[in-house]
């Protein structure tokens, strides 16, 4: 057999026993020789932190003498060293569960509606990792996450959210025993991660530095003194975790999470964008639909968008799918737009915390990025110099300026 690694580092294991124990389980047929194995990096550096993803197309026959070519994305999630922190937050069985059981139900709901990659195999031994179709064979592949997205990608995004987002609320009321899902009880960012020795230090470095470059500007000063304050009260964690926290007043569903452009694939006609699928389903949970929706508005879109465009953008793309499929579903008590617009307010505390966490790391140039990783992350004084170049960016510092008055304005820092 020809194993091509085209000088990457590719796990041992992930040799032909493991690819033939895949093309089992994909195909069912025990009989199954494989050919050859061409593996390639599945992302660029400083585009991944917590897992390793692997593109490999294998070569194989079954019964006949007919060559068969298939490609599949391997994603390895070692939960050692750095991530070892990640391990309570229970990211693997979390994923494997909305990827085999819980998204083949909602796309069920949705009349088989596509949201995510198929996943053809997982397994724990010797680490955890997931095998899923190659979305770029049918031609979809990840937008520029540093300039962000403009207006056809994102009404594309937030038409197939409020579809992801019907669906997951047709499939808890079909299955409401979901609601008491331990999986599905906190996403990434919990009382569990948003600590001083986890993410909570990341959120409290970047909001110092928001501090240091805004209270510099014309017309924030009052606004950094109320965040200043939140800050130094540390109050910050327990503001996100309120919102966070699902109550009866909220719409509620089972959310991505992690809504930010490299967790979207789109597929083209010519250079228009006419679908897209969503990836990586690690911090998926129960709870509001304005979650996702505020986390995206402040992550990925550009400065132009985000300024001028989030109520067309619901009003015009994410209510009319979120309405239609869940009419289709015979959904009770359809919310209607101004309930999702309330809904969006309520929960902009998980917009600011996008914001402050995610956006830097997404606004850095690829240049700077590189080297990125949740190794680099440990090492202080590398975290530190990060940070320092993450929250100076054009874009992290001209989307603060239209989020903070906004946040303001709705009390959050009060």
């Amino acid at each position: 057999m020809i194993i091509q690694k085209n000088n990457n580092i590719i796990p041992e294991y992930l040799d032909e026993q493991f690819f033939k124990e895949v093309l089992v389980n994909q195909a069912g047929f025990e009989d199954v020789k494989i050919f050859s194995l061409d593996f390639s990096m599945g992302s660029s550096p400083g585009e991944n932190y917590l897992s390793f993803i692997y593109r490999v197309q294998v070569v194989y026959t079954l019964k006949g003498p007919e060559n068969i070519e298939t490609n599949f994305i391997v994603k390895s999630i070692p939960l050692d060293g750095a991530r070892e922190a990640f391990v309570e937050m229970d990211i693997f069985d979390s994923e494997r569960v909305m990827y085999i059981d819980i998204l083949p139900q909602i796309e069920s709901c949705l009349d088989n509606m596509k949201i995510a990659p198929k996943c053809y195999y997982v397994t724990s031994n010797p680490i955890a990792t997931m095998v899923f179709e190659d979305m770029k064979v049918p031609g979809y592949r990840i937008a520029d996450r540093v300039k962000g997205l403009d207006l056809d990608h994102s009404k594309i995004i937030l038409t197939k959210l409020a579809q992801y987002h019907a669906g997951g609320m047709l499939l808890l009321e079909k299955e409401p025993s979901l609601t008491a899902s331990a999986l599905l009880k906190r996403g990434i960012f919990s009382s569990v991660t948003l600590t001083p020795n986890n993410i909570g230090k990341g959120l409290c470095m970047n909001a110092s530095r928001l501090i240091g470059h805004a209270s510099k500007w014309h017309g924030y000063e009052k606004i950094m003194d109320r965040l200043q304050d939140c800050h130094k009260n540390e109050t910050l964690d327990d503001k996100i975790l309120d919102t966070i926290r699902p109550s009866s007043d909220d719409i509620l569903t089972i959310c991505h999470g992690d809504c930010w452009v490299n967790n979207f694939l789109f597929k083209y006609k010519e250079d228009s964008p006419i679908d897209a699928v969503f990836v990586d389903f690690q911090g998926s949970m129960r709870g509001s639909i304005g979650l996702d929706i505020n986390y995206f508005f402040a992550s990925s879109l550009q400065i132009d968008i985000l300024r001028n465009n989030r109520d067309q953008l619901i009003e015009e793309a994410y209510y009319p799918a979120f309405r239609a499929a869940l009419e289709r579903g015979f959904y009770k008590n359809i919310p209607t737009v101004q309930n999702v617009k309330d809904e969006i307010k309520r929960k902009a505390m998980f917009g600011f915390l996008s914001s402050i966490l995610v956006l830097p790391t997404i606004a850095m140039n690829k240049e700077d990025s590189a080297d990125n990783s949740v190794e680099k992350f440990e090492d202080e004084e590398k975290a530190q110099e990060i940070a320092d170049l993450s929250c100076s960016s054009e874009r992290f510092l001209e989307s603060q300026k239209i989020l903070l008055k906004e946040y303001d304005n709705y009390g959050l820092f009060d």
